[in-house]
């Protein structure tokens, strides 16, 4: 028998600007960004962490590369937790007319590749240049809007990882500089 939430698995219809919110990115196609995303979406997830890698440790060395992966670690341990706490129903579940353009499994709330690129992110925040915190800013933020434009998420989904991926860089960085006592590496 499966076990049930105690919040109910359709909440995020009864707030409604989450679900306006939701149908006004997901219901505008656009060719570019059916295209776009197609591939991008993939940004998003686990295994495009070592592509990160080499520009974390240019920007802040061996303490930069350290803080992302205790950073990663705890997103990484956060977000089956509370998916499966919650047990919240994707948009293509609960809705009609959604335009869905990848597989989706698991649960939705909250989302997880939001929570990777924001932690991603708030770490590189504490290490990068003006111009490198721009540009992963613009990723987070795609990644972020995709997960909605995909039919993947709701809004709410979006907003509450983006919200715990900076958590996690705030706490990784907690983490690394007090309890592992990593200065200067």
């Amino acid at each position: 028998m499966a076990k049930k939430s105690l919040i109910p698995n359709n909440w995020q219809l009864k707030i409604k600007w989450n679900i306006k919110l939701f149908y006004l990115i997901n219901s505008k196609r656009n060719i570019f960004l059916d295209k776009f995303y197609k591939y991008f979406y993939l940004m998003g997830k686990s295994y495009s962490i070592p592509i990160f890698l080499p520009i974390f440790y240019l920007e802040g060395g061996k303490k930069a590369v350290i803080h992302l992966m205790v950073s990663l670690l705890l997103t990484g341990i956060m977000m089956p937790v509370l998916k499966y706490t919650f047990r919240h129903q994707r948009p293509v579940k609960l809705l009609d007319n959604v335009f869905l353009l990848e597989p989706v499994s698991l649960k939705s709330f909250p989302s997880a590749d939001t929570a990777l690129a924001f932690t991603i992110l708030g770490v590189i925040t504490f290490y990068g240049t003006p111009l490198i915190i721009l540009i992963f800013s613009i990723y987070a933020f795609l990644i972020a809007f995709g997960r909605i434009y995909m039919g993947a998420h709701f809004p709410i989904d979006v907003l509450t990882g983006a919200i715990l991926g900076i958590l996690s860089a705030f706490i990784g960085n907690f983490l690394v500089v007090n309890l592992l006592n990593i200065q200067i590496l």
